[in-house]
């Protein structure tokens, strides 16, 4: 019975109360207060750490980043507030390149007025109207991102070993790359605990055990509670696999995914790599076998394959179109202007130029080809002008 009251406590635990500080690099002192009234607990996280304030107005060190700085507080009669800060840069002549206001404000208010109601002409009350399928989407990415930088920070933090970690990552690596591991445990989408919440009830229970409060036995149920309703292992019901990949459009959204978790640093350069290598591939053999079901129901022969090309890279005159803050933008375009120009760029393939900017995420352009000669290149580039199409002749390899 004491454990299964052990256990309930941690649907309570609403906030930490002390101070986990991760990141390395240049500090700053970040004062919080917040409005109406003062009293208020804050949680603050960026990519560099996770750190708390227990009373508002107080004063804090945190690890400077270009990131944002998420801070959400709450009363302990239920007022919450929540505040993005974003990061400046170039404030100090000499200073840090990216640094926070020093002080910052949290407006509070009751839960219910954060997804603000409706209102009708007649003063009924509306209803909000849902996410759109993208927001969704980006929604499912943060909490699945959140539950695997949660698994990283008790790491980090001693709190688990790297045998567990490796074994957890490993067991549901599918929610991050989709298409070359298997499914991972089932609703791994859904919102998870906090990570300070989390990192705060695993020291409870080390401290507890060690003080004798809790028994081994009690610290191991609760503790594996925990961690399996963050990422389990073994997974016992797994998810559904990811949808195939059909279109150009779908594809475009699966490096989104991917970017994304790149972002929150919980895939590598390697994976993330060989993840948008296998959509790629499974997008070409969709189109390959969308075309020849074409050609066999207008009773037409299979186009052969000249003898030593198959799989060879396509390489030739070309045309440089939109360029683009990232590569699931870029990859959206290109869908875009194919399905607006289907004449001018259906037959064409899609490369992507990186170009890297000091000190800034790289742009991506769209290089479209291969054509027959540098003069096919000008011809295309002239026709898509008159539809206010930017377009450059160039070379083109895929």
């Amino acid at each position: 019975m004491r454990n299964i009251k052990v256990i309930t406590s941690l649907l309570g635990l609403v906030m930490v109360t002390g101070c986990t500080e991760l990141g390395l690099g240049d500090t700053q002192e970040l004062a919080v207060s917040t409005v109406p009234r003062s009293g208020a607990e804050c949680a603050i996280r960026n990519d560099r750490g996770i750190w708390a304030i227990p009373d508002t107005p107080s004063k804090i060190v945190v690890t400077r980043s270009a990131y944002p700085l998420d801070i959400s507080c709450r009363t302990v009669d239920g007022l919450e507030g929540k505040q993005a800060v974003s990061a400046v840069t170039g404030v100090v002549p000499g200073g840090p390149e990216w640094t926070y206001p020093s002080d910052v404000m949290v407006a509070l208010g009751p839960p219910s007025t954060a997804p603000r109601a409706m209102f009708g002409a007649d003063g009924g009350r509306g209803i909000a109207p849902p996410l759109d399928a993208a927001s969704e989407a980006r929604q499912a990415d943060d909490n699945v991102a959140t539950r695997f930088q949660t698994l990283r920070i008790l790491l980090d933090e001693g709190l688990i070993t790297r045998d567990e970690y490796n074994n957890r990552r490993g067991a549901n690596l599918g929610a991050l790359l989709r298409y070359t591991v298997a499914p991972p445990a089932r609703d791994l989408t859904r919102p998870a605990p906090s990570p300070e919440t989390v990192v705060s009830r695993l020291r409870y229970l080390a401290n507890a055990y060690a003080e004798h409060s809790v028994t081994a036995a009690e610290q191991a149920a609760e503790r594996a509670v925990i961690l399996d309703r963050l990422l389990p292992a073994p997974v016992t019901r797994r998810a559904d696999p990811a949808p195939p990949i059909r279109d150009e459009m779908q594809m475009a959204a699966e490096i989104g995914h991917i970017e994304r978790m790149k972002e929150a640093n919980v895939i590598t350069d390697a994976e993330a790599s060989k993840e948008k290598a296998r959509v790629a591939q499974l997008l070409d053999a969709a189109v390959a076998a969308s075309d020849a079901a074409a050609r066999a129901a207008a009773g037409m022969a299979a186009t052969p394959v000249a003898a030593g090309t198959a799989g060879a890279a396509l390489s030739g005159p070309g045309v440089a179109l939109s360029t683009h803050n990232s590569e699931a933008q870029a990859r959206r375009a290109w869908a875009g202007l194919k399905k607006a120009h289907p004449s001018e760029l259906g037959s064409l393939k899609m490369s992507l130029k990186k170009i890297p900017r000091p000190h800034r995420p790289s742009h991506y352009q769209i290089i479209a080809g291969p054509l027959s000669d540098h003069e096919a290149a000008v011809s295309l580039c002239k026709s898509l002008r008159q539809h206010e199409i930017s377009c450059d002749a160039t070379s083109f390899a895929e």
